[in-house]
């Protein structure tokens, strides 16, 4: 099993500055392929946007490798090739981390592995890897960066007040 980051993905957690913090949640490896390579790094180091470089260093920092793929085959389902990507490598084996509502309806309807960033960070939560002041602030860093909605905010604060409702029953 592997977590397999589309490219909006990527570009959320660095410009929220939760890349360093979502490596340390994650007990499986991180993968990216090279269309979200070259989409994130090459693409956005050409048009002079800070967070490529940021994300280069990060993805060194941790190592994680760049598996090429073909997407053409399956490029006319998504929108982008970093969405393909990761479709095709859940298919393969691993969970893939997207933000993108479209992508990740088509995901379900295949039955892959999906989830989205601001859920990852839920669940981690209700792991009890994250203090609820913790997520809280994820959700506000998400938001900034549009890696999150208001109307999923208060879906988690809902979440958040049942799950102590339930512990304070029990």
């Amino acid at each position: 099993m592997r977590w397999i980051l589309d490219a909006c993905t990527l570009i959320y957690i660095v410009k929220a500055e939760l890349f360093e913090q979502f490596m340390n949640l994650v007990s499986y490896p991180v993968v990216i392929d090279s269309s979200v390579f070259q989409e994130v790094i090459i693409e956005g180091k050409k048009n002079n946007y800070p967070d490529a470089k940021k994300a280069e260093k990060l993805l060194n920092k941790y190592k994680i490798p760049t598996i090429s793929i073909d997407i053409s085959n399956d490029l006319q389902l998504f929108r982008d090739a970093g969405e393909t990507s990761c479709y095709i490598l859940s298919k393969e084996d691993g969970i893939c981390l997207t933000s993108d509502d479209k992508a990740f309806k088509k995901f379900l309807k295949e039955r892959l592995k999906v989830i989205r960033l601001d859920t990852f960070f839920f669940e981690m939560f209700v792991q009890e890897q994250l203090s609820e002041v913790e997520f809280i602030n994820i959700l506000k860093s998400l938001e900034i960066v549009s890696g999150t909605t208001p109307k999923s905010i208060l879906f988690f604060l809902e979440k958040i007040r049942q799950k102590k409702e339930n512990d304070y029953n029990d």
